[in-house]
């Protein structure tokens, strides 16, 4: 049944002698091909195989946008079926001077937002992070860790005027020459894309050195000219400048389009803290709520002082907003507290505004699901592990050189094996889920995993601090 199931896939498959020789080195080894996702306690090698190898071929073909989806970690971000219906396909390739090709599959645009997937095919392997010379991981790390840093730089001008600031995204190695993956830009205010108008995307080569400068080589630089189609938005702005405790709010504004709502601020710097403007900051400790109560997690999208040193500028990604007519900014305290929780006690929410919905053990990988429910702020205080707590051992089952400190912990101490986390936003709604990749060592740790020590963090507003902001026209 797999080689029927294997046969079919590879027979939908055209592919030119280039790309034939790339899935015969992957098949024997010679290239590192993306694992495959693991469900349940159990891995099916030979479909395993087969997945591999197929989801090869067939993104060698479809590109990017096809791989991702395939992707566990993709899909984590809540946005897959959006842009399936929205990305726009562009197929514009250009070869940098060393010879790296450099190929623009898709584009999507709003007035917050570009998102770019694109296929990154270099004249020489690229170097993944467990070969590096400087700080090298394991071997067995996850594919987005061995990926890291191996992505281009992505701007967007107009006019010679750079209209986005930052990226994020994901991507992976399909053998050692082969790249693809995602960066989503965000845009520097709301708008910034006029319909019709000439713009020019600039990519720079993926860093060059790993002795800690992000030092990136000028032979790799590629230049596209695209049409900005920004689906449309609405803009919502705060008519005066008003105060946030004791911070000056010069302008604020929210802009709600279909890859992502922002919250945009300027915020003034006093006088007596210009020498030293990161001491002040932006908006600092906040919270977002509606008139009925809700509210709303988000995370820093952007943040840099005015041009005059007089301001901070700041982007905000506000995650499930929807029918609200009000927005209320009021200035708030983070508190946190350790916590212990058996897992047989989840879900479980303290005093955090998130709840600890859910947390798994499977073949190679621990998973925690948070969900936003309460007073909420900024995803990256939304609460962690800090711990992994073991059954209590009897006298005769401690390890050679135990440590009292060390009773109740796993993957922790002398000798304790590598776990790599990773955290995902659901885009939608904001919640959070956490992964961390098991080698053998670490699975078998794992099988003995019964409770969480957990860092709750909790957003205490303070009340009559607020900003008013009408989504209404």
């Amino acid at each position: 049944m797999l080689e029927r199931e294997y046969r079919r896939e590879m027979d939908a498959v055209v592919l030119t002698a280039e790309q034939k020789e790339k899935l015969v080195d992957m098949m024997t080894g010679t290239a590192r091909a993306p694992r495959a996702i693991r469900a349940g306690r159990t891995v099916l090698v030979a479909a395993a195989v087969c997945a591999v190898l197929a989801a090869s071929a067939l993104a060698y073909v479809a590109g990017a946008l096809d791989f991702l989806k395939g992707r566990e970690e993709y899909q984590f971000l809540g946005q897959a079926a959006l842009y399936e219906d929205c990305a726009q396909r562009v197929d514009l390739s250009a070869t940098a001077d060393n010879g790296d090709t450099l190929t623009i599959e898709y584009t999507a645009m709003d007035e917050n937002f570009c998102t770019v997937f694109y296929t990154l095919e270099t004249a020489e392997p690229m170097e993944v992070w467990s070969q590096r010379e400087h700080l090298p991981i394991s071997p067995d790390a996850p594919d987005l860790w061995q990926a890291m840093g191996l992505e281009p730089s992505f701007t967007l001008e107009a006019d010679g005027v750079v209209l986005t600031g930052g990226q994020d995204g994901q991507q992976y190695l399909l053998d050692a020459n082969t790249l693809v993956g995602m960066s989503r830009l965000p845009l520097n205010r709301a708008g910034a894309l006029e319909n019709g108008k000439t713009v020019t995307l600039r990519a720079e080569a993926p860093l060059g050195d790993w002795d800690g400068v992000s030092d990136r080589e000028e032979a790799g630089q590629w230049s596209f000219t695209l049409t900005a189609e920004p689906m449309e938005a609405q803009t919502y702005t705060l008519s005066t400048p008003a105060a946030l405790g004791e911070r000056q709010v010069e302008s604020l504004s929210v802009t709600v389009s279909p890859l992502g709502t922002v919250l945009r601020a300027r915020v003034t710097v006093p006088e007596e803290y210009r020498a030293e403007p990161d001491l002040w900051g932006g908006l600092g400790w906040f919270v977002v709520r509606d008139e009925d109560g809700r509210y709303y997690p988000y995370d820093a999208l952007t943040s840099a002082l005015s041009e005059d040193g007089t301001a901070w500028e700041e982007s905000y990604i506000l995650y499930g907003l929807e029918d609200a007519e009000t927005l209320e900014l009021l200035t708030a305290e983070l508190d946190g507290e350790f916590v212990t929780v058996g897992l047989e006690d989840l879900p479980w929410q303290g005093e955090g505004g998130y709840t600890f919905a859910s947390f798994t053990v499977e073949e190679g990988q621990m998973t925690l699901r948070l969900e936003p429910d309460g007073v909420v702020g900024s995803t990256g205080y939304c609460g962690s592990v800090a711990y992994f707590l073991r059954r209590e051992a009897g006298a005769d089952e401690l390890p050679q050189g135990f440590r009292e400190d060390e009773s109740g912990r796993l993957f922790y101490g002398d000798g304790a094996p590598d776990i790599y986390q990773n955290s995902y936003t659901d885009w939608r709604d904001g919640s959070v889920t956490v992964t961390w990749s098991l080698d053998e060592a670490a699975q078998a740790q794992a099988e003995e995993l019964t409770g969480l020590e957990l860092y709750v963090e909790t957003y205490v507003p303070q009340e009559g601090t607020g900003v008013l902001l009408a989504l209404t026209k």
